[in-house]
């Protein structure tokens, strides 16, 4: 773990910050190849990604402030700390999915067929994300005696959670999942059926390894809805599930309006 890199001067680079901006500038890269590909203007991404960025940052940072709004209620300048952690990412992938969706079609490019472009950057991102959370020290996991456990030092969220034990690596596992994740998106985008697709799959898989990660995750009681062992419920399980179903049933009408339109 080491949250501040080094000092230029008196300023602190924090590794959290710097792997959230790997993540945006590794994704702007992967989606202008891509566009460039489909034949788009590659600098149109440069444009849309500047609003993904702000309006991401802002939905993830907002979610996480309100679900622990007694944290930040007598310090709300803390809540601009973005740098310090604390972003929900059911959050920033909301927004900034809308945000890109309302791009395209303001540009007048099918917002479907704009999203795909994006869908395989954004969980590229998440797993650059994620690592940035091990370095900070957050997002952590519970305690076991796996042989790949971590034990965070003091001074860390997860250090001063749990003092020289070794804990489940959550970060580890939901970047090497969103790696996955990114990687079946480029394989099955070589015979995507219809526009939204990868959309719809990517955020049905996201949910889909956060069921299994949430579990292994430490999470304050203002987190959970239920904590009676194997019955155990986070709010993020909750809108997991909230997740596939919706982009199960948005996957469904999106074939349904292409196999519509090529009959027509």
């Amino acid at each position: 773990m080491k949250p501040v890199l080094f000092y230029i001067g008196s300023f602190p680079l924090r590794s959290y910050g710097l792997m959230v901006a790997a993540a945006f500038v590794l994704g702007l890269f992967l989606t202008r190849r891509r566009a460039r590909a489909q034949g788009l203007d590659p600098d149109m991404i440069i444009d849309m990604v500047f609003f993904v960025i702000l309006a991401s940052i802002a939905g993830a940072r907002l979610t996480y402030v309100v679900a622990h709004w007694g944290t930040y209620a007598t310090d709300i300048a803390r809540a601009f700390k973005v740098w310090d952690g604390g972003l929900t990412l059911y959050g920033g992938v909301t927004v900034g999915v809308v945000t890109g969706f309302l791009f395209f079609k303001r540009r007048g490019v099918d917002p479907w067929f704009g999203v795909d472009l994006a869908a395989p950057a954004l969980a590229l991102g998440i797993g650059v994300g994620r690592l940035g959370c091990f370095l900070n020290g957050c997002c952590f996991g519970r305690a076991c005696g796996l042989p790949w456990a971590v034990t965070f030092p003091a001074g860390s969220g997860a250090g001063d959670m749990f003092p020289g034990i070794a804990i489940h690596p959550t970060q580890i596992y939901e970047s090497l999942a969103a790696f996955a994740v990114m990687a079946v998106l480029l394989i099955a985008d070589r015979k995507k059926p219809f526009d939204g697709f990868l959309l719809t799959l990517l955020l049905i898989l996201l949910a889909t390894y956060r069921l299994f990660v949430d579990p292994l995750r430490y999470y304050p009681s203002i987190s959970m809805l239920t904590q009676n062992g194997i019955l155990s419920l986070t709010r993020n399980q909750l809108f997991g599930f909230v997740v596939i179903l919706v982009s199960a049933g948005l996957m469904f009408y999106l074939s349904r309006r292409s196999a519509t339109r090529t009959d027509a």
